[in-house]
C-alpha cells in the first residue's frame, strides 16, 4: 500500500477526537444505537481522509507488455532488418491471451512501427529511420514511455550492439529503476562486401606560401584490390591515380606546393571496383590547410570584356586574383574560403543559382569575407538581385521606392497550370508552387498605382486576378495563392484572355510574363505577340521551363520582350523580379557627371578627384549602409556604398568598370589606386599568428580550443572571444569562448550532420590599457567524420544492458521465451 498525500492523515488527528466527543453516547436506553452511529461515523470520516491521503493497494499484474526494438542501421543491413523481423514474428506467434507487444524500430533516431497491443501480425516496416547511425539509447527511451502502467514489462532489443550515438548504459538504468528487464537477441553485422574506407587524412594546418608540404592518408582494405584515388583541392581535381591497395592498413603521401594563398580544403576520395566494397560512405574525407601569403581575391564575370580593366588593375595593386564565370563560383563555403573577397562584375542573379548566393552570404556573414558588386547593365535591381541572399549581404536595396520617379506599369501574368506543372523540383517544390512565389516576388517590386492581372490556362484560360490597382499586395497574394495545376496546354487561349484587356489598359508601359514548360499547338501564338507590340504597344518575355523553345523565342522577339531558358526552376522567381524591373526601363541612367564624396572612408584615401561617369543603376541604400559617392541630381543616388555585414563587409558600386559608363575611369592614373583600396578594405586583416584552434570531438559534441599567446609568447588572458560555426548545409550559430586555463579558451557545440565545418574565431587583443587593439581572427576547418557505423569492429554493448536489468541473451531457437513469466511482476497499484 501507498499513500500519494501522507500529509493528510493528520486530519484523523484533529477530525475523530471531536467526533468521539461529539457523538459518545450519554443516554443509558440510547447506548447501543448511539455507539453504533458512533463507530460509523468513526469509519466513514476514516475511509474520506484515506481517500484524501491517495492510497493505494499494489497487486501483482497479470499481464506481460514486450516491446521488441529492432535495428535498422547500416551496420545490420536489409538482411538483418529481415533477419530480426522474422524472429519478432516467430515471437508474436507465441504470445499468451493475457500478453501484449509492440515495435519500435531504430537507427539514428526512434521510430513506433506498432504501439503495444495483441496483435499477432507483423507486416513490412512503415518506419524508416536514419540508417547512418545506432542509438540505442534513444530506442529504448521511447520504449519506456510506449509501456502500459498495469503489465509487466520487458525490452528485447535486436541489434549488432555497435552503438554510435547516446548512452545505452545511462538508458539501462532508468529502465532498471523503472522494473523493465532489457533482453536481446544478438544479429549478425552486415560483412556481406568486403570493405575499403579511407580510415585518415591530413594536412599540416598552417603552409607558407611557396613551400612544399604532405597531404598524409591512410586506407584499411579487407581485401587486396586495385582502387582509383582521386585528390580534390578547391573542388578542383589535382591528383588521379590507379594504384593496387594490399589487404590491411594502406598508407600514401602526395606532396604539394602552396602557391596560392588563402583557406585550402583537400578532398580524397577512393572509388574501388563495383562489387568489392559495401558502404560508399566511409570512401572519402576531407582536411584543410592555411596558406599563408599574399590577399587573394576572385573576380567573377559573365565574359572577359567585363573584366578586361579591372583584373589587371587589381593585379597592379599587389593582389593576386583568380577569374572565373558565374557557373564556376563554388557551391560550398569551403571553396570561397581559399579567397580574401570576391568581387562580381555585371553578374546577373540568373547566373547564380540560389545555393551559389548563400554561399556568398554564409562567406561574407559568418566567415568573414570580402565582397564588391561592381555594376553594369544586369546587375542589381535590372539584374535580378531583389529578394535574394545576395541582396541581403549588400549595403543597398534593390527597388527605388520613389513612386514619382517611375512609369505607370500594367503587368499581366500569363502561368501555365496545366499537369506537367505538379511535377517537383529537385528540392521537393511542385513547380506550380515556384510560379506562385515568382509572382508575389514580382508584385512586391510594384508600386502602388501599378496595376497587375493573373491569369492562368490549361487547356482553356481562366482569370484567377482581373486587372486592378496593386494597392492591396496582400489581397493580390491571396488571390495568386489559389493556382492549382491540372489539365492540358493551351498557351493561345491564355494570352487571348489577357489580350483583350490590357490594350484597354491606361499605363504607360504594358508587359506580359508568360511562364510555361511548352507542348502547345504554336499556331497564332507567334502572330498575337507581335500585333500586341506592333500596334498596342505591349511587351511580352517569355520564360520556357527546363527545355530550349523556339515558340517562346520567336514570341518574346515579335513581342519586343526578353526569352529565358529556366535550366535550374529555382531561378524562375529571380527571373520575373529581372522582368518587373525592366519592363519599368527606369533603373538605369545613363548621362555624363562628376561622382560626389559624402563621407570619409579608406577606400578614398589620397584621392583628391574623379572623372566624371556615363551612367548607372538606380538602388535605394539601407539604413546602415555607408554612401561614399553619390550622383550630383536631385536624387542623390547613391554611386558607392559599404558596410560591414556580419564577421565580413561588403562593397556596392553602383556604375560598371568598363568603357561603356566608365570609359574615363579606366583611363584615370588613379584606377588600380582606387579599386585596390575597394577591395582591400573588404579584406579582413585580423591577425591569425597568435592563434591555435583544435576541434575534438566528444560524444554527440565538438569542442572548440583556441590558444591564444601575446607578442611576446606569453598566455594572452581575459579576451573577449567568439567563434562562427558553419555547417555543411550553410547552417551557422555563433558561440562565445570561455576561458578554461591561462591562454586557453573553449566552447562546444552540436554537430547536426557529417562533413565539413568553417571555424571562424574573432576577437581583439591589447596587450596594455594604452595600446591600441589587435583584431584577432582565425578561420580553420573540421571534418565531422563518417559514421561509426562504416568503421567496422567495436563492441556490443547489449550484454552490458542485459546485466544492468537481469535480463538474457537469446538465440534463435528460444525467442518465444521472451513472453516466458520468468520476470518480476509489475506492482499495478489499485486505488
Amino acid at each position: 500500500m501507498t499513500l500519494t498525500t501522507p500529509i493528510a492523515l493528520a486530519l484523523l488527528l484533529v477530525v475523530l477526537p471531536v467526533i468521539v466527543y461529539l457523538g459518545y453516547p450519554r443516554q443509558r436506553f440510547r447506548r447501543t444505537r448511539d455507539s453504533l452511529s458512533l463507530v460509523l461515523r468513526v469509519v466513514i470520516m476514516t475511509l474520506l481522509v484515506l481517500a484524501l491521503a491517495g492510497v493505494n493497494v499494489a497487486q501483482s499484474a497479470q499481464k506481460l507488455a514486450v516491446i521488441f526494438l529492432v535495428d535498422a542501421s547500416d551496420s545490420v543491413g536489409a538482411l538483418g532488418v529481415e533477419a530480426a523481423l522474422n524472429q519478432v514474428r516467430a515471437a508474436l506467434r507465441v504470445m499468451g491471451s493475457d500478453d501484449a507487444a509492440g515495435v519500435i524500430v531504430f537507427g539514428g533516431d526512434a521510430q513506433v512501427e506498432r504501439a503495444v497491443n495483441q496483435v499477432r501480425d507483423l507486416n513490412v516496416l512503415r518506419a524508416a529511420p536514419d540508417s547512418g547511425n545506432t542509438d540505442i539509447s534513444g530506442a529504448v527511451r521511447l520504449a519506456l514511455a510506449l509501456f502500459p502502467a498495469d503489465a509487466a514489462r520487458r525490452i528485447v532489443i535486436l541489434s549488432d550492439g555497435l552503438e554510435t550515438v547516446g548512452s545505452a548504459e545511462a538508458a539501462a538504468e532508468l529502465a532498471r529503476a523503472s522494473g523493465v528487464q532489457i533482453s536481446y537477441l544478438p544479429i549478425a553485422r552486415n560483412t556481406a562486401q568486403p570493405e575499403v574506407r579511407v580510415a585518415d587524412f591530413s594536412a599540416p594546418a598552417t603552409v607558407q606560401e611557396g613551400q612544399q608540404f604532405d597531404l598524409a592518408v591512410s586506407i584499411d582494405a579487407d581485401v587486396a584490390t586495385s582502387a582509383q584515388i582521386v585528390i580534390y583541392a578547391g573542388g578542383e581535381e589535382i591528383f588521379r591515380e590507379q594504384t593496387q591497395l594490399a589487404q590491411g592498413m594502406n598508407n600514401r603521401t602526395l606532396t604539394l606546393e602552396g602557391t596560392q594563398s588563402g583557406f585550402r580544403d583537400f578532398q580524397i576520395v577512393v572509388e574501388p571496383p563495383a562489387g568489392t566494397d559495401g558502404y560508399y560512405q566511409n570512401n572519402s574525407l576531407e582536411t584543410f590547410s592555411q596558406i599563408v601569403g599574399t590577399s587573394r581575391v576572385l573576380v567573377v564575370s559573365i565574359n572577359d570584356e567585363d573584366a578586361r580593366y579591372i583584373t589587371p588593375a587589381l593585379q597592379d595593386a599587389g593582389l593576386q586574383v583568380d577569374s572565373i564565370a558565374p557557373g564556376g563560383l563554388p557551391t560550398a563555403v569551403t571553396g570561397l574560403a581559399q579567397y580574401d573577397s570576391v568581387i562580381l562584375v555585371n553578374v546577373p542573379a540568373t547566373q547564380l543559382s540560389i545555393r551559389r548566393m548563400q554561399v556568398l552570404q554564409t562567406y561574407v556573414r559568418d566567415i568573414g569575407g570580402g565582397l564588391v558588386v561592381i555594376g553594369g547593365g544586369q546587375s542589381y535591381g535590372p539584374g535580378g538581385y531583389f529578394q535574394t541572399p545576395l541582396e541581403e549581404t549588400l549595403p543597398v536595396e534593390m527597388q527605388i521606392k520613389d513612386q514619382q520617379r517611375l512609369p505607370k506599369l500594367t503587368l499581366a501574368y500569363v502561368i501555365d497550370r496545366s499537369g506537367s506543372m505538379g511535377s517537383v523540383a529537385p528540392d521537393g517544390t511542385p513547380m506550380i508552387e515556384i510560379a506562385k512565389e515568382a509572382i508575389n516576388r514580382s508584385i512586391d517590386l510594384l508600386q502602388p498605382n501599378d496595376r497587375a492581372a493573373v491569369a492562368s490556362f490549361d487547356a482553356v484560360a481562366y482569370w484567377i486576378a482581373l486587372f486592378q490597382t496593386v494597392s492591396d499586395k496582400d489581397a493580390l497574394k491571396s488571390l495568386v495563392g489559389t493556382l492549382t495545376s491540372s489539365g492540358g496546354t493551351d498557351i493561345l487561349a491564355g494570352m487571348r484572355l489577357v489580350a483583350k484587356d490590357i490594350v484597354a489598359e491606361p499605363a504607360e508601359i504594358k508587359h506580359i510574363i508568360l511562364l510555361t514548360d511548352g507542348g502547345a499547338d504554336p499556331a497564332g501564338l507567334v502572330e498575337l505577340t507581335g500585333d500586341l507590340y506592333e500596334n498596342n504597344n505591349v511587351t511580352t518575355s517569355t520564360i520556357s521551363i527546363g527545355v530550349d523553345s523556339p515558340l517562346l523565342r520567336d514570341m518574346a522577339q515579335a513581342g519586343g520582350g526578353n526569352y529565358h531558358i529556366a535550366l535550374d526552376r529555382s531561378s524562375i522567381p529571380t527571373i520575373f523580379a529581372q522582368e518587373t524591373v525592366l519592363a519599368t526601363r527606369s533603373y538605369i541612367f545613363e548621362e555624363s557627371f562628376v561622382p560626389t564624396l559624402t563621407a570619409r572612408n579608406p577606400l578614398m584615401d589620397g584621392i583628391t578627384a574623379l572623372p566624371p561617369l556615363l551612367g548607372y543603376v538606380g538602388v535605394t541604400p539601407k539604413t546602415a549602409a555607408q554612401v561614399i559617392l553619390r550622383a550630383p541630381n536631385q536624387f542623390q543616388d547613391p554611386i558607392l556604398a559599404a558596410w560591414q555585414y556580419g564577421l565580413g563587409r561588403s562593397v556596392a558600386f553602383m556604375s560598371d568598370a568598363t568603357g561603356r559608363w566608365a570609359t574615363n575611369w579606366v583611363s584615370w592614373g588613379e584606377f588600380s589606386r582606387f579599386w585596390g583600396q575597394t577591395v582591400r578594405w573588404t579584406v579582413n586583416e585580423a591577425s591569425d599568428s597568435t592563434l591555435e584552434t583544435q576541434v575534438v570531438m566528444e560524444g554527440t559534441q565538438a569542442r572548440v580550443i583556441v590558444d591564444v599567446r601575446d607578442a611576446d609568447g606569453g598566455f594572452a588572458n581575459g579576451l573577449d572571444l567568439a567563434a562562427s560555426v558553419v555547417d555543411p548545409a550553410l547552417g551557422s550559430r555563433s558561440v562565445v569562448l570561455r576561458q578554461v586555463a591561462p591562454g586557453r579558451y573553449e566552447a562546444v557545440f552540436t554537430p547536426g550532420s557529417e562533413g565539413a565545418y568553417l571555424i571562424s574565431v574573432n576577437g581583439v587583443q591589447t596587450t596594455t590599457p594604452e595600446a591600441e587593439s589587435t583584431p584577432l581572427r582565425q578561420t580553420t576547418g573540421w571534418v565531422m567524420r563518417y559514421s561509426q557505423e562504416y568503421v567496422g569492429g567495436g563492441e556490443s554493448v547489449l550484454p552490458l544492458l542485459a546485466q544492468i536489468t537481469d535480463g538474457q541473451a537469446l538465440t534463435a531457437n528460444d525467442v518465444g521465451a521472451v513472453f516466458n513469466r520468468d520476470i518480476i511482476p509489475r506492482q499495478a497499484n489499485t486505488p
